[in-house]
């Protein structure tokens, strides 16, 4: 009984947030040496709806690509631009303008460790996936965040919905941490569904989107540094190193860290007292 209520519950969740969600192919003209003329490449993903005519996707799809189309859950077709793209964040927003989308909500609440979370896209073939798992980790670093799911990736799903249990979207499926080999190595074969996937959580999304949408382009702080990784031989397990913090190996002239007093040698141990 409790398994059939489940199985309810998700498909009600998929049947209402489906149609929000689409595939990308990102078309670019490759040329090889030898070859007569170019050949005209595709990259499947996957894409969601945050407005009627807005799209956010994965910037490693669409960067590049000389043409961009979208392609609804009921089998219509649109041309889409790009508006902006953040490699950073490897987020993208696209705007159609001859066909209008139902947009998905954006959840309320930071995604917690142990929600249920449905994720939705495409595979390479563009044919409709979804999965359900829940957050099983939670990766925080001072410049951003990304959630870790127990759901099966597929390829084909970068750009996919994450979505919650009541039908809002959690986040945007970044991609997969596995094998990066294809199922039998040949050309253009499609690796099988597993590894890890990673989502970018809907507060940097909203955050991304609306930068996109004002500039074309989000501002991200920059320090002016390049470092690398110190560490000391611990004084508790013998073999075994402690690490310290970062030494800067170089300071770009006329950067914050510049202008801050930062000097190549120097050993940051600690970031906002953490």
């Amino acid at each position: 009984g409790a398994l059939s209520a489940l199985q309810t519950d998700v498909d009600q969740i998929v049947r209402r947030t489906r149609p929000s969600v689409v595939t990308v192919l990102a078309q670019r003209a490759v040329q090889r040496p030898g070859e007569p003329e170019p050949r005209t490449r595709s990259r499947v993903g996957s894409g969601v709806a945050v407005e009627e005519q807005r799209i956010v996707t994965v910037a490693s799809l669409v960067l590049g690509a000389q043409r961009v189309v979208i392609r609804t859950s009921n089998g219509l077709v649109a041309e889409a631009i790009v508006v902006g793209a953040d490699p950073v964040s490897n987020l993208a927003l696209l705007q159609v303008r001859t066909l209008k989308l139902p947009p998905l909500r954006y959840a309320s609440g930071e995604a917690r460790i142990g929600d249920w979370v449905v994720s939705l896209g495409t595979t390479f073939r563009a044919q409709p996936t979804q999965s359900v798992g829940n957050v099983a980790y939670v990766h925080r670093e001072p410049a951003s965040t990304l959630l870790q799911l127990t759901n099966t990736v597929y390829p084909g799903n970068s750009g996919a919905a994450a979505i919650n249990t009541k039908g809002e979207l959690v986040g945007i499926v970044e991609g997969e941490l596995g094998m990066p080999d294809v199922a039998d190595g040949a050309e253009g074969a499609e690796r099988p569904a597993g590894a890890a996937s990673f989502v970018m959580p809907v507060e940097i999304v909203k955050r991304v989107v609306a930068q996109l949408v004002r500039e074309g382009r989000p501002r991200h702080g920059f320090l002016g540094v390049t470092t690398r990784a110190l560490s000391v031989r611990s004084p508790r397990k013998e073999g075994k190193r402690t690490p310290i913090g970062a030494l800067i190996e170089r300071v770009v002239p006329g950067s914050p860290a510049d202008r801050a007093g930062l000097v190549a040698g120097d050993i940051i141990v600690a970031f906002r007292g953490e």
